[in-house]
């Protein structure tokens, strides 16, 4: 077997030299460098013409370039080469065009010793045509999968939408993501997952035709450019197909896995010009659909809703700098004993502070954030700014617990614990049933054993737990059953309406009744005057929260809120009520 001899450019017989489309020199290999007597430094961006004689010049203006847009090469050329140690030496130069690139790959040779070199000439032309096309190769294949990356797709998409007014065609590209392949990494190593990726990229491309593209996007994203004039619901029914191949399992070392994708598809042509990077925006807003859609499903991209998705896309990146640039703060609403007079705790509330629209509620933003990133990112941040004050407090001996509120998707983060874990340990002075987590019961229902089981990590690393909202979900005895919580909060709408709905006041009864038999506390949203606060007391709830008590504050008022509750306030809203 013969063996090739890996060869540097530097070891060629010819000088090798590229310029780009403006004739700008950007490579030259040490054969250059001696034929000229200019060195690496000084040929580096200069412009061609100063190594070529006046007559060389109109040669390569007139005759050499006309042949390379032409034809794309020429070979033999004579001109002359312009020296800064003697007169103009004679060569003979061979160039090649890349369209693709814009550049000029040349070789250039002694014309006194062309005859001689013939040989060695045309090996290191072939030499430099095949690293040319091997550079090219790398720079549009994925080394791990052997499918076009994210560059060559870019390209492709870009020359196929240029040509559509000269061919008509139509196609549908869709956007490929793996549902939670992180844990398969987590679990299993990064090596294994390097070999599931290679599994599915050869399902996906055995899958499509031959006329079709499969690219690999991103680390667990793909791209399929479906070729032909599919309809909408055509394209959605095939990518469904593909998405079943998909979530079959996959064995790796003896061990079977199993994922699954969602997948957003959009068409093209469209009644309004698209770009092709918006079109690619497109199929990964309708990915991001199917993600909240329950994930392992296609999800069409809907160009009506395309206004609102792109507000909605322009609100998360104002959220985003938002909170890059610290305009959010917590607030707290304290917790209390009407009985008694103790300040129990307090509950962190989000606003946000808007440089042109002032303080704005939660209510006003963070539907926006729901199952985003950015969503995830605000609620470390609360978790963390809860975290701080609270020791400040405990600091400045004000002996309270702290609660935060949590959504659903929170909890069924696969990094929730770990991440909530590494914060804990930032704060090893502060006793964890201090601080506590408020679940909104309706938000828990789409997973609820994978939340039990979050919830019940959380307790056994001391954190309490609260039921928030309760009554007003679904599956509220089955709450109790299996998730032992620490406290019910009974949901503002039930303590708003007591006093005239007879319904209400027995859902109400109810719930104290639930606490009671379970072991729980309870604490009453949404106290707001006197006689709510006197009915409560009645029933046997004894912990309450709302305006007739306390407004959200700033943590720094809440000092001064707390000495005048114990001096005065108290005793002026509640001393007489049992009597």
């Amino acid at each position: 077997m013969t063996t090739c001899r890996q060869f540097s450019p530097d070891d060629f017989p010819v000088g090798c030299m590229v310029t780009d489309d403006k004739r700008r020199i950007v490579y030259s290999n040490r054969l250059i460098e001696t034929y000229s007597g200019h060195g690496a430094q000084a040929l580096l961006g200069a412009d061609l013409f100063m190594l070529l004689s006046k007559a060389s010049q109109i040669m390569f203006e007139t005759y050499l370039m006309p042949i390379l847009a032409r034809e794309g090469r020429c070979d033999e050329i004579r001109l002359s080469l312009a020296t800064s140690f003697s007169g103009p030496l004679p060569i003979v130069v061979s160039a090649y065009s890349d369209r693709a690139s814009g550049r000029i790959f040349w070789s250039i040779s002694s014309a006194n010793r062309s005859d001689q070199l013939f040989e060695e000439l045309t090996e290191a032309k072939q030499l430099l045509e095949q690293k040319v096309s091997l550079l090219r190769t790398l720079s549009d294949t994925d080394p791990l999968t052997g499918l076009p990356n994210r560059a060559a797709l870019t390209h492709y998409l870009d020359q196929k939408m240029l040509q559509r007014p000269h061919n008509g065609m139509a196609f549908s590209l869709a956007f490929v993501d793996l549902d939670d392949f992180k844990k398969i990494n987590d679990q299993h190593g990064h090596h294994r997952g390097d070999r599931v990726l290679k599994v599915i990229a050869k399902r996906l491309a055995g899958s499509l035709g031959r006329d079709d593209l499969i690219a690999r996007f991103g680390a667990d994203e793909f791209v399929i450019l479906l070729n032909g004039p599919f309809r909408p619901g055509a394209a959605q029914e095939s990518l469904t197909r593909l998405a079943d191949k998909l979530s079959e399992p996959i064995v790796i070392d003896a061990a079977s896995l199993s994922l699954s994708a969602s997948i957003g598809v959009t068409c093209y042509p469209q009644p309004r010009d698209v770009a092709p990077g918006q079109l690619l925006r497109q199929a990964d807003q309708a990915m991001y659909q199917a993600k909240l859609a329950g994930k392992n499903q296609v999800c069409l991209f809907n160009i009506d809703n395309e206004a609102s998705q792109k507000e909605r896309y322009s609100e998360l990146t104002t959220l985003q700098a938002a909170l890059a640039s610290r305009q959010f703060e917590l607030y707290y609403q304290p917790k209390v004993n009407m009985r008694t007079g103790e300040i129990l705790g307090a509950e962190a509330l989000i606003r946000w502070h808007h440089p042109e629209e002032g303080l704005k509620a939660p209510g006003s933003f963070l539907p926006a954030l729901h199952d985003t990133a950015t969503g995830i990112a605000l609620g470390r941040w609360v978790i963390t700014q809860a975290l701080s004050q609270l020791q400040t407090w405990l600091d400045q001996g004000i002996d309270l617990r702290v609660s935060v509120n949590i959504d659903g998707y929170h909890l069924q983060h696969p990094d929730f614990l770990h991440e909530l874990s590494v914060t804990l340990a930032g704060f090893p002075a502060l006793p964890p049933q201090r601080f506590e987590l408020e679940v909104l019961e309706t938000s828990t229902i789409e997973d609820i054993g994978h939340v039990y089981a979050v919830l019940d990590a959380c307790r056994r690393m001391g954190i309490r737990i609260s039921l928030d909202d309760f009554g007003t979900g679904y599956s509220s005895l089955s709450h109790l059953r299996d998730l032992s919580v620490d406290t019910l909060k009974i949901d503002r709408s039930f303590v708003k309406n007591m006093l005239t709905s007879r319904n209400d006041l027995a859902i109400l009864k109810g719930v104290i009744g639930f606490a009671g038999a379970f072991g729980c506390d309870v604490v009453a949203e949404g106290v707001e005057t006197r006689q709510h606060s006197q009915r409560l007391l009645e029933l046997g709830c004894e912990f309450g929260q709302g305006y007739y008590i306390a407004r959200p504050m700033p943590a720094d008022a809440f000092h001064a809120w707390a000495a005048a509750w114990q001096k005065k306030e108290f005793k002026e809203k509640y001393i007489d009520l049992e009597h």
